[in-house]
């Protein structure tokens, strides 16, 4: 990977991150974990070793994770299970057709997850890998596999 500067990449990648952190958390906190991000990052940014983008959103991912914790309102997104209905209201942040909204709903956190960093963030499967890390051919077959369930989701909301 060819050096790049933090603020060059700062720059460059704070206005994704921070639109990341709005459509997860309350609309008043990105903005502070967002700063909580890009100063993890700044202490880490030498252990980067590949795309800069994914890496900041798995920054930002652990952020979310800890206010999340600290809070206490939301469970922590690993520990729910893949089926749980549990989960957040996407419609008042993001311009969503209530069925595919409604579909988004059924769906377990963790398909939830890789859909949206996928269609929002418009991220491609080795760049999820890189986010969640994962390898590149297991965010393949979770993303395959998260499809496959909003689909299903979809035909029945319907």
């Amino acid at each position: 990977m060819e050096h790049v500067d933090f603020t060059q990449a700062y720059r460059e990648h704070y206005p994704a991150v921070l639109a990341f952190l709005r459509r997860r958390v309350p609309a008043e906190r990105a903005e502070d974990l967002a700063a909580e991000t890009f100063a993890r990052a700044w202490r880490n940014f030498e252990t980067v070793k590949g795309p800069v983008l994914p890496w900041f959103y798995g920054v930002a991912r652990n952020v979310m994770r800890e206010y999340y914790r600290k809070e206490s309102s939301t469970p922590e997104l690993d520990t729910i299970d893949d089926h749980d209905s549990v989960g957040v209201d996407f419609s008042p942040n993001v311009d969503l057709s209530l069925d595919i909204n409604r579909a988004l709903l059924t769906l377990g956190t963790a398909d939830r997850e890789i859909l949206t960093l996928h269609a929002w963030e418009g991220l491609s499967a080795a760049e999820i890998a890189a986010t969640l890390n994962l390898s590149a051919v297991n965010a393949r077959v979770r993303l395959h596999r998260a499809r496959t369930r909003l689909a299903e989701a979809l035909e029945k909301t319907s």
